[in-house]
């Protein structure tokens, strides 16, 4: 009698998700699966509370309202301005709040699965050429960083450009160690998505990748691979440029107007404003430059990271405490990797393809090619970002996060090298570069609570002294707490103080003024200025209109209501003109008006014609346009 092959009775379906595939050791999984839900738990904790960007969660709102809303990025209701960026990961966010509704925890859902996704996507992509324990590391590494734990807790678009880097790389790598190009157009397909939702940030890895490829792609011709990188650069920008070609072939009369242009330009608005504007040192592009008050401090100036002290960027203040941390070991590790693998390399000789003579020789080479590859791929990734954010006039600390991937795949190969050599010399540097890690980081925290403080350093020290007396992976892991103890306990408060994306560990009591209580006191108060506008001029479609975006966000996000910014997100769009105001005006149709001081004509018109309400000294004005 024939017997039946049942299954073993191994727990179903639970059991088998939890255990490690074929090649991995059993805790490989297990150990995986329980870092992403670390992960998870730190971005998702308390998101009902949190204080969302607010000018991205007006847009989102609205684009989850139509779908020719959804489709064209509008910024309003009724479609009168799009959103300043490309709407790729901000589509993502409007179908969760079409689906869950307008609720603050529906705008950062998908940024907490995307950043789980990133964890298990490093993994995967560091497993490839340095093994699971690397992996692992990487894993963990990109889940403690402070910088990738706020991104993942707002509605900003970083979090899907960084996991679509993440993929890209990872199918590079996997076009280098199976030898198959079509993994390659894979990558350029990630990449095009990435451009549509960060724009030309993502441009930055293509070449990094191209070059990766080129120089892992031995016993080759070269006619051939110039071919495969030219397909991988193909889809690449057919995919960028997609949406942005459809837009703007349709007439303007059927769409909003382009914010981030002067005329009404989608190319300008990515290449021009998000593009070369961005490399100004001054900060006349991006925004909300209105003062917060009589001192004539603004917005801007508590939030972005200015031209003054470019160091300020990485490795100083709010960037520092952000990762800068971890960029000095990445570096030295990345110096020391890319040393031993050349040295590598040369000892065993040529990688051409007829030093190998059949299949298994040729799986050898391909992973004999990998390892310098990747570390091309990682090191070249972490320099490029690197240079262009310290280059930049102004940068948003939260365009950190696209260093997160290519430092924790660094530090874990890292941590696997020390584990594994045995010198003296070696292990001795290594010891020396953990140790001023620490004192680093422990100037990073001044802004910390003493205590914290100090104890934050005192334990990483105490496990640099473990490490001295241990040998192999446990001294290994030692070194690891050691330089990860800093970024651990600032992404823990970040988790602690209800912080989100834009908000950096231990920021001053004036940025959380700023990036909190303005925020809330603006939402909480729009509702009541709407329904008071509804009330008083009932026949008015727009119960008011704004000078800029961001005066508009709050009504628009907590009520829904159609309240046109005139002048887009820097005052700048004329998506309305001043005989447009003046029409609305003539016909009832603009219930309140609210600008700040500006020589801008439409904002004079305003103060000219229509009645300026008493109110708080501040810069925000509000005037009744409407006739009761």
């Amino acid at each position: 009698m024939t017997a039946l092959a049942l299954p073993r009775a191994t727990g179903g379906i639970g059991w088998r998700f939890w255990r490690s595939p074929g090649g991995q050791p059993g805790w490989a999984r297990p150990a995986l699966l329980l870092v992403a839900a670390v992960a998870a738990v730190s971005y998702a904790w308390g998101i009902t509370e949190l204080v969302p960007h607010i000018y991205y969660a007006a847009a989102v709102r609205s684009m989850a309202s139509s779908w020719h809303d959804f489709f064209f990025a509008a910024f309003d209701p009724d479609g009168l301005i799009s959103i300043d960026k490309l709407p790729g990961a901000f589509w993502v966010q409007a179908l969760s709040v079409r689906l869950f509704g307008p609720h603050v925890w529906a705008l950062a859902l998908p940024q907490v699965i995307e950043g789980v996704l990133t964890v298990l996507v490093l993994y995967r992509a560091v497993r490839r050429t340095a093994g699971p324990v690397a992996g692992l590391v990487a894993a963990v590494v990109v889940a403690a960083t402070p910088v990738t734990v706020a991104l993942d807790r707002g509605n900003i678009s970083d979090t899907l450009l960084v996991l679509l880097l993440v993929l890209a790389a990872d199918r590079t790598l996997a076009a280098i160690r199976f030898e198959n190009p079509r993994n390659l157009w894979y990558a350029g397909l990630f990449v095009g998505l990435a451009f549509q939702a960060k724009m030309v940030q993502a441009w930055l890895i293509v070449p990094v990748l191209a070059l990766a490829f080129l120089v892992a792609r031995t016993g080759v011709r070269p006619v051939r691979r110039l071919a495969e990188i030219a397909g991988f650069g193909a889809v690449t920008l057919v995919v960028s440029l997609s949406w942005m070609t459809v837009v703007s072939l349709i007439p303007a009369r059927r769409r909003p107007y382009v914010d981030g242009s002067g005329h009404d330009s989608l190319f300008e608005q990515v290449f021009v404003y998000n593009g070369a504007a961005r490399a100004d040192s001054g900060f006349s592009v991006g925004a909300a430059n209105f003062a917060l008050g009589p001192g004539g401090t603004s917005y801007r100036d508590r939030l972005v990271l200015g031209p003054d002290d470019r160091l300020g960027h990485v490795f100083t203040g709010a960037g520092g405490r952000e990762i800068g941390w971890l960029i000095p070991p990445a570096l030295l590790i990345l110096t020391a990797v890319a040393v031993s693998v050349w040295k590598r390399r040369r000892g065993n000789g040529s990688t051409d393809r007829a030093d190998f003579a059949d299949r298994a020789d040729l799986a050898n080479r391909a992973d004999f090619a990998a390892q310098p590859a990747a570390v091309m791929l990682w090191g070249g990734w972490l320099l490029v970002y690197l240079a262009v954010f310290l280059a930049a006039g102004t940068i948003n600390p939260y365009y950190l996060a696209a260093l997160t991937p290519p430092v924790a795949a660094l530090i874990c190969w890292g941590t696997v090298e020390f584990a594994t050599r045995t010198e003296s010399g070696w292990r001795a540097a290594v010891l020396l570069a953990a140790i001023l890690t620490v004192l680093y980081g422990w100037w990073l925290l001044r802004p910390a609570p003493a205590a914290v403080r100090w104890a934050t350093v005192a334990v990483a020290l105490a496990a640099c002294l473990v490490a001295v007396g241990l040998r192999g992976t446990t001294a290994a892991a030692a070194l690891l707490i050691a330089v990860l103890a800093g970024p651990a306990v600032a992404a823990a408060s970040v988790v602690a103080d209800g912080y989100s994306g834009i908000d950096t560990p231990f920021e001053p009591a004036a940025q959380a003024h700023v990036t909190h209580d303005i925020v809330r006191d603006a939402m909480a108060t729009g509702p009541k200025l709407v329904a008071s506008a509804r009330k008083t001029f009932p026949a008015a479609h727009d119960p008011a209109v704004a000078y800029t975006s961001i005066l508009a966000a709050p009504f628009i996000f907590t009520t829904g209501a159609e309240i046109p910014p005139f002048g887009g997100f820097t005052g700048t769009a004329q998506a309305l003109t001043t005989d447009d105001l003046a029409r609305l005006v003539a016909h009832g149709d603009i219930g309140f008006a609210l600008i700040t001081p500006s020589a801008d004509p439409r904002v004079r018109w305003i103060q000219q014609h229509c009645k300026h309400l008493p109110g708080d000294a501040g810069s925000v004005e509000a005037y009744m346009c409407g006739r009761p």
